[in-house]
């Protein structure tokens, strides 16, 4: 029974242990935690296999709508350009990954 009971102990904790330790893309000045974590399988530049990565879409919101005027539009390209240089490469997969769409 009681090792009946370690087993069960070791599944429930395995998945919280596992997202500790995967970091998630985030905006580096964040000092709350991320309000909309989500947690996908995909493959993004310099991973060798597909897997799972952890989101913060909250922080990619600005850049998953169409500007509505040319100040927002302007913001947004702004916005963006400042994700190329923390995110790289990478910041077109991560788009792509939160509208769902597949390469």
């Amino acid at each position: 029974m009681r090792k009946l009971a370690a087993v069960l102990i070791l599944l429930w904790l395995t998945p919280a242990i596992a997202a500790d330790s995967l970091t998630c893309i985030q905006n580096p000045n964040r000092v709350k935690a991320c309000p909309n974590l989500l947690y996908r399988v995909a493959q993004l530049p310099q991973m060798s296999a597909p897997g799972v990565v952890c989101i913060c879409a909250t922080d990619f919101a600005p850049l998953l709508h169409q500007p509505t005027d040319d100040a927002e539009k302007v913001r947004q390209n702004m916005t963006r350009r400042q994700m190329e240089v923390i995110y790289g490469e990478k910041l077109q997969a991560v788009l792509d990954v939160l509208q769902r769409r597949t390469n």
